[in-house]
């Protein structure tokens, strides 16, 4: 065991480190001046990214004030190749109205001229050349006719499509007023 003989040297040696007034500010000022560098550098980072961020957006804003002007411009070139579409077909269509009153009017023209060449009940008689006369006439046609850059373009008309395949019989086919055909399977 160990005796203490005089307990206030004890006190003294224990309170002289802690309690020093000169140490405890000098470290109190060392932690604030830290603290303080710590807070300027975190400042500091945020306005570099801020500066960055704002640089970023205005150069993003210049980007889309261009492409509003390309949007512009291409808007303007689309209007002008529809617009030469809408005349091209306007010309097409004033040149197929032009043939098909033309192909009219021959028609009404051979109409008259075919109910005129034979009689409602008597049969007609057909007679066919001879070969010899066959190739003359054919010959004398051949010069008769124009030529073929001087004729008017015809245009045919396509076959329709064979109708499409009947459906199974597990559906039902309904057509609405506007002539919209829909199937519905049958449970």
């Amino acid at each position: 065991m160990t005796t203490i003989s005089d307990p206030d040297e004890l006190v003294v040696a224990i309170e002289a480190p802690l309690l020093d007034r000169e140490k405890s500010r000098s470290r109190l000022a060392v932690a604030v001046c830290v603290g303080l560098t710590l807070f300027a550098l975190l400042n500091a980072t945020a306005a570099v990214f801020l500066y960055r961020g704002i640089n970023d957006l205005r150069a993003i804003e210049a980007r889309l004030e261009d492409l509003g002007q390309f949007e512009q411009r291409m808007s303007a070139r689309l209007d002008t190749v529809n617009n030469g579409f809408q005349s091209r077909f306007e010309a097409l269509d004033d040149r197929l109205r032009a043939s098909f009153g033309e192909v009219n009017a021959n028609l009404a023209r051979q109409a008259p001229d075919m109910s005129g060449n034979h009689g409602g009940d008597e049969p007609r008689v057909v007679e066919f050349p001879s070969p010899a006369e066959d190739t003359a006439a054919v010959a004398s046609a051949t010069e008769a006719e124009p030529a073929v850059e001087d004729m008017p373009r015809v245009t045919r008309r396509r076959q329709a499509s064979a109708a499409p395949p009947a459906p199974s019989s597990n559906y039902q086919r309904t057509v609405s007023p506007e002539g919209k055909v829909t199937y519905h399977k049958i449970n």
